[in-house]
């Protein structure tokens, strides 16, 4: 009992000094204590960590006393990445770059209930397929690079499985990889979440969302993209995680519309106009394991972890060119957050010309392009907490000819990664 006051007045004087006093303050009394005899270097050590936890704890909860309320529910959170990409593409010129991508987001709660965000980037309003700055663009060396707003958005949360968030933000679209969606694509709109764990091993999710495409408050021509996906999770001893997901998407004013504005284009547009809808149907799947190499000592120590995946997607209006999938495989870790760690993800994907609106799919495989085929390999190795190197190689085509060949493309990218 004698011990336990020791350490609690301990901890106490420790917790009324933080206030006021630098951390190498309280580790010189802490010093002092051992010094004195009163406590040991062990037992000085275990105040300092369980002063620390119980204060992060506080934090957490916004109920420490010594900071404004406020500032203990923001969280800020951000990256920087340095990329060199080439591209190679026959009869055409190699095009070479360096880029810098920085983003910025703050989220805050204003109650237990509800939360804000805000999110900054690089990039422009011009593209938002892109969060990149190229280096020495077209305004010459050492341009300003431009700061777009990249997500807006507040969410409610009335039970621990209910989410539902109005704005532009993060698309809650779960997809294994990113064929059809870019990830720099940050839908606007309302979604809803559900995630209810039904016992320790399954768990039920669903996504729905209205997205709005286009605005046009004068007539009907505004265009919206409807999107339900039930889907189900799974663990089975820890070993192994399941996750699948059907995902519908429903558009309104495509067909026998203005096409949208892109670079890239190779959906049906007749006339300028758009020949078919793009309802589609879209199941995905990703089955991860982990150790699955245990009894192989070596390979068991450098692969904790493998993955398959997959996605599908079928649109039944056009004649041809109306389904597209990938499939792939990933190994190392599941997440490389540290010095050391790696993972490797081989995928190909196909997509027929009108399976999909082309304005969505990621733009670094095959600038985005619907009627393609690719391969994809990914490296990416920890260079230290929260900073990797990643090397990305793309070799795609197109699905039919043009000027007598199919334009195969090459594409490498070196990035450096900071997380915050």
């Amino acid at each position: 009992m004698k011990k336990f006051l020791v350490l609690a007045a301990a901890g106490f004087a420790v917790l009324c000094l933080i206030g006021s006093s630098s951390a190498g303050e309280i580790d010189l009394l802490l010093q002092k204590l051992v010094d004195k005899g009163v406590l040991t270097a062990g037992e000085a050590q275990q105040v300092k960590t369980e002063t620390k936890e119980d204060i992060r704890k506080e934090i957490a909860q916004a109920k420490y006393d010594l900071l404004p309320e406020w500032l203990q529910r923001v969280k800020m959170k951000g990256d920087f990445r340095l990329r060199y990409a080439n591209t190679k593409q026959k009869a055409a010129k190699d095009d070479s770059k360096g880029q810098i991508r920085v983003r910025l987001g703050l989220d805050t709660k204003i109650n237990d209930q509800m939360k804000v965000g805000v999110g900054l980037a690089t990039g422009s309003t011009s593209n938002p397929r892109s969060t990149n700055a190229t280096f020495a663009d077209s305004n010459g060396p050492a341009s300003f690079k431009s700061i777009i707003l990249d997500y807006a958005y507040g969410s409610y949360s009335p039970t621990t499985w209910l989410t539902l968030t109005g704005g532009k933000f993060k698309n809650p679209i779960w997809q294994p990889n990113d064929l059809l969606w870019d990830t720099d694509l940050n839908p606007e709109g309302v979604n809803m979440q559900l995630d209810y764990r039904l016992n320790p091993y399954l768990g039920l999710f669903l996504n729905a969302e209205i997205f709005a495409l286009t605005q046009d408050s004068s007539s009907s021509s505004g265009r919206t993209m409807w999107v339900v996906q039930p889907g189900v999770k799974y663990n089975w001893r820890d070993k192994i995680d399941f996750k699948a997901a059907v995902a519908t998407y429903l558009f309104t004013n495509l067909k026998g519309k203005g096409a949208f504005t892109n670079e890239y284009r190779t959906n049906s547009v007749v006339g300028g106009q758009y020949q078919y809808n793009y309802n589609s149907f879209n199941p995905s799947v990703e089955i991860g394991i982990k150790d699955p190499f245990a009894g192989v000592p070596l390979l068991a120590k450098y692969v904790p972890y493998a993955g398959i995946f997959g996605d599908f997607i079928y649109n039944p209006d056009p004649q041809t060119g109306k389904s597209g999938f990938d499939a792939g495989v990933k190994f190392g870790q599941e997440k490389v957050s540290d010095w050391g760690q790696w993972q490797a993800r081989i995928l190909f994907a196909k997509l027929g010309r009108d399976a999909w609106l082309d304005i969505l799919p990621d733009s670094d495989r095959y600038n985005g392009k619907t009627n393609m085929k690719s391969a994809e390999g990914v490296l990416e190795y920890g260079l230290s907490k929260n900073s990797s190197l990643v090397v990305d190689y793309y070799w795609a085509e197109s699905l039919t000819k043009t000027n007598g060949n199919f334009a195969p493309q090459q594409v490498i990218q070196v990035d450096w990664n900071l997380k915050w």
